[in-house]
């Protein structure tokens, strides 16, 4: 178990010497900030599925193992109280760049992904009281790295994705939990992969950039999709081409974008970020990252505080302060770029990152703990 230095939007705290220097941007009235590593999980994963449960453990899904070459049927849970994994049920399917959503009722809904070097159809719901994964009918197309957004009525959005084929999907469609059932939808205005989902405050849902075919090119435009009508809309488009990025809802309403690449992939990764608007339908500038970072759908984290942790695509963290509109970089290294990882707020407020792959894609058990007061 290691501990490393963290300075974060203006506070600069030291483990082990607890030197504090505080700043108008961020409140440093309270505890050290500090990154730690903690045991593995017990398999190394990336593109796999990380859900934070009723009870405050994390469901952890799936994923690829190895070199990435093989999908892992494989779950388990992380308790918050002891910082311990353990295996829970395993999937019937074997699954990585898959989604996974908390239902209202606390049940999981776990679909699509690659298996067996196929997308699929298949779909599951976990039950945290049973400790069981049961059958849910099935998408209706097979899927692999869709996106997945609860609705405020309790459906849930899974939007494009790809084929066996690697041709991405137009095609959008709903799940009801009243009848653990999926039906098509009205589709997205162009097929999209490596796209980004991000649940507005209105309800409304956001859909940024993508690849539009197998080596086509990569995406400026966005859409919106509304659930009172079931149909997507324009809505303006991103400064830069992205694919593989990441958003999150800031407090304002306002949504970050940061990173991604263009088509170049690993080779035109982006350090920039750029801020949606929804009252104005637009795209500004945001700041620069301190690193480029890429593949990192699910590395990115809000804090109860309104900044945002981007814990993916680089070997360093850094922080998004709203107040100051910067990025900050956290000190210390993990071990390695963690693309592909999963990083979960927990209730503590801290932030849990797990596994993801180096740019050699060697799959890693490693866990870190972030605590950001």
């Amino acid at each position: 178990m290691k501990t490393l230095v963290l300075a974060a939007a203006g506070v600069i705290a030291v483990i082990g010497t607890a030197v504090v220097t505080k700043q108008e941007s961020v409140q440093a009235d309270r505890n050290l900030l500090r990154v730690v590593q903690i045991d593995e999980m017990s398999t190394a994963r990336a593109a796999h599925q990380a859900v934070l449960l009723g009870s405050g453990e994390v469901l952890i899904t799936g994923g690829c193992s190895g070199g990435c070459d093989t999908n892992l049927r494989s779950t388990e849970l992380y308790e918050p109280s002891t910082r311990v994994f353990r295996p829970a049920a395993a999937m019937a399917t074997a699954r990585s760049s898959h989604v996974a959503v908390p239902l209202t009722d606390g049940r999981v809904l776990v679909a699509g992904g690659w298996s067996e070097r196929r997308a699929t159809r298949s779909a599951e719901i976990y039950d945290p009281g049973s400790n069981r994964f049961v059958a849910a009918g099935g998408l209706t197309v097979e899927r692999a790295a869709p996106t997945a957004s609860r609705l405020p009525d309790g459906r849930v959005l899974i939007a494009g994705g790809q084929t066996s084929e690697f041709e991405p999907l137009a095609s959008a469609e709903l799940f009801d939990p009243s009848s653990s059932s999926f039906s098509s939808t009205a589709s997205m205005s162009v097929p999209r992969v490596g796209h980004a989902a991000v649940s507005l405050a209105d309800g409304r849902v956001l859909i940024t950039g993508g690849r539009i075919a197998r080596r086509g090119e990569i995406l400026y435009s966005a859409e919106i999709f509304d659930p009172s009508t079931n149909q997507f809309q324009p809505t303006g488009d991103m400064s830069s081409p992205r694919h593989k990025h990441a958003a999150a809802l800031l407090p304002d309403g306002r949504v970050l974008v940061v990173g991604g690449s263009d088509v170049r992939d690993q080779r035109g990764r982006y350090r920039s970020s750029e801020i949606y608007d929804p009252a104005t339908g637009e795209f500004t500038d945001g700041p620069d990252m301190s690193w480029p970072r890429f593949k990192l759908p699910h590395a990115v984290a809000v804090l109860p505080s309104g900044a945002v942790l981007v814990a993916g695509g680089a070997a360093r963290l850094e922080l998004y302060a709203p107040g100051s509109q910067t990025f900050v970089p956290v000190e210390g290294e993990l071990s390695g770029p963690r693309e592909f990882a999963t990083a979960s707020l927990l209730p503590s407020g801290e932030v849990l990152v797990l596994g993801g792959y180096d740019e050699q894609i060697r799959v890693s058990a490693s866990s870190w703990l972030v605590r950001v007061p």
